[in-house]
């Protein structure tokens, strides 16, 4: 009993589970952004059509989602890459709205066979969009961990930490050019430095 109780508990405290639960984090915001802004313009103030409203809601709501997800969630800082990370990322929303609006089309032109009010049609159309947006939710994890955010340049931790070994090496000691290693598969970037066969320690008495 003792090991199946330990295995969760171990996963609770893996990066993996706070990036993951983060990422649902801001999913409820998002999702509650773009129903908001759905339910406001198609039956508040009657933008327009339904598709033409939850054009508007998705694209509002994808920027916050973008800038919380890349900074607070996978933890990335300094600029955006446009071609690594920006286009792909909206590219992934467009998809996203396209699927939500032809199932919110389809909802509005459906739903006077199961509403008999504004509110109830308008509930109907906001659960379209938010039926396809779960329906989207793993992929969208999957597809950002896995090839936008999740991934961790090599050169930046490599450099800080090749940079300190120099420093707590002292003046004592002469080193060839040190090779590393980034682990990016797992909890975060590891490196591991080996010295060269010719590494050679001076005595500072000599």
């Amino acid at each position: 009993m003792a090991p199946s109780v330990s295995h969760p508990r171990a996963f609770l405290r893996t990066e993996h589970f706070r990036r993951l639960w983060k990422y649902a984090s801001v999913s409820v915001i998002s999702t509650l952004v773009t129903q908001a802004v759905l339910f406001l313009t198609y039956h508040v103030w009657n933008v327009g059509p339904a598709v033409e409203c939850n054009v508007i809601a998705t694209v509002v709501s994808a920027v916050p989602a973008y800038f919380l997800n890349r900074r607070w969630t996978w933890g990335k800082k300094g600029r955006s890459d446009i071609w690594g990370e920006i286009v792909p990322f909206w590219a992934i929303a467009l998809i996203a709205m396209v699927l939500s609006t032809v199932a919110v089309g389809v909802a509005a032109h459906n739903a006077d066979r199961i509403a008999h009010g504004s509110l109830e049609r308008a509930l109907v159309v906001n659960g379209a969009n938010l039926f396809t947006y779960g329906v989207l939710w793993t992929a969208r994890y999957f597809i950002l961990n896995r090839f936008l955010f999740g991934t961790r340049a090599a050169t930046s931790p490599n450099s800080a930490v090749v940079e300190q070994a120099g420093r707590d090496s002292g003046p004592g000691v002469v080193t060839g050019p040190a090779t590393a290693t980034t682990d990016v598969a797992g909890e975060g970037a590891v490196v591991q430095l080996s010295e060269p066969a010719g590494t050679e320690t001076v005595d500072p008495a000599v």
